[in-house]
């Protein structure tokens, strides 16, 4: 008879392998490796061990010559030693009346234990991953929310009152100069008054509703009113590739475009504004190119100007979009306002309802208070 134990001596030093000799009242002759320490010390306790409790009825059937052996995979030991899962045989020896047991590694559960645990720490880092992202959507809905808060206020408030202080002092001034211009003034501050409170409302009403929800602008359309209401020559020049990307980027346009427009109606006191929107091609992916420019007064934009807060939200507007907003401008060489956009905007992005004509227009207004006009 082979020798088992001296054959499987130098595996079981190296603990990669065990065996057990068990005589048939399973009393435990030899033992070797610390994969078969798990074994109790007398037979009578085979099969309440980890790996025979429960085989009575196999071992039986063994010893008979029914079967030549048993096979168990994915077994794991009751020792502190034995961590991971071993596949033990049993195979019985009828001449010597005694059973064979030899525990080795299971290799291949163990292969799949790893590979589970590393799906596991996997999904812990995917969880850590999407809670991080959803903090940072959280953030930057809130920071859309403040952001929309300040431009609601700057757009309605300050403006509104600016143009109250400026009656006032016309007023003022009128007192000692004109007296007969006072009732003019004050129903020229009545109806700024008036105008603050409907834009009040109006900015009320739009936080009440999600940015995608509001209505879609018509750029030329604002840029023809503030031609009519300034008398400011505005011409205005869309490319034909440009169209897609006005229609995606509506409300960003619309809202730094609003600003610019302010601005040049109360500071710059230019003769004429000019709207370009072209589409470019760069390493990044196409571009929508917008620029505003005036022939205004100008003004140093490296000067900070404490509680004046429309260039910041026009910068902001355009980073909200993934864009650049730029102001260039000197003293007597007017401004331009240069906005890069990509040409193609999230969904979230998208309104409907734009209304973007392409080509050259001019619109300007008679100084003497004439009708608008608009020339093709």
């Amino acid at each position: 008879m082979i020798d088992l134990a001296a054959e499987l001596q130098s595996a079981a030093e190296a603990d990669v392998i065990g065996l057990a000799v068990v005589s048939a009242d399973r009393t435990i002759q030899r033992k070797i490796g610390r994969l078969v320490d798990w074994l109790p010390e007398k037979g009578a306790d085979c099969c309440q061990c980890m790996l025979l409790v429960g085989m009575e009825s196999e071992l039986a059937t063994l010893a008979k010559g029914q079967r030549d052996i048993i096979a168990l995979s994915g077994v794991r030991g009751a020792s502190p030693g034995l961590d991971h899962p071993v596949t033990a045989a049993i195979m019985w020896n009828r001449d010597q009346s005694h059973y064979v047991v030899i525990a080795i590694p299971d290799f291949a559960a163990r292969q799949v234990g790893i590979l589970f645990e590393s799906e596991r720490r996997a999904r812990r880092v995917m969880e850590q991953q999407l809670e991080a992202a959803n903090s940072e959507a959280r953030f930057a809905s809130l920071a859309r929310t403040r952001l929309r808060l300040a431009r609601d206020l700057h757009d309605t408030l300050v403006h509104s009152i600016m143009a109250l202080l400026t009656q006032i002092r016309l007023i003022q001034h009128f007192q000692s100069t004109d007296p007969a211009r006072v009732s003019e003034g004050l129903a020229t501050a009545e109806e700024a008054a008036i105008n603050g409170l409907a834009r009040a409302r109006d900015a009320i009403a739009r936080l009440r509703m999600p940015d995608e929800l509001e209505p879609a602008p018509d750029v030329e359309g604002m840029l023809s009113d503030f031609a009519e209401q300034s008398g400011t020559e505005v011409s205005v020049h869309i490319d034909n590739r440009a169209r897609d990307g006005l229609r995606n980027h509506a409300l960003t346009v619309q809202r730094i475009l609003s600003e610019a427009l302010r601005n040049i109606e109360a500071h710059a006191k230019a003769q004429s504004v000019q709207f370009r929107a072209i589409e470019t091609e760069t390493e990044a992916g196409r571009r929508l190119v917008v620029e505003i420019h005036d022939d205004g007064c100008g003004f140093d934009p490296v000067v900070a100007k404490p509680g004046h807060f429309g260039l910041i939200g026009m910068v902001e507007f355009a980073e909200l979009a993934d864009g650049k907003c730029t102001v260039k401008s000197a003293h007597g060489e007017g401004t331009l306002v240069h906005i890069s956009l990509p040409a193609t905007a999230s969904p979230a992005a998208y309104s409907s309802g734009t209304h973007v004509d392409t080509g050259a227009q001019l619109w300007s207004r008679r100084k003497d208070g004439g009708a608008g006009e608009r020339v093709a």
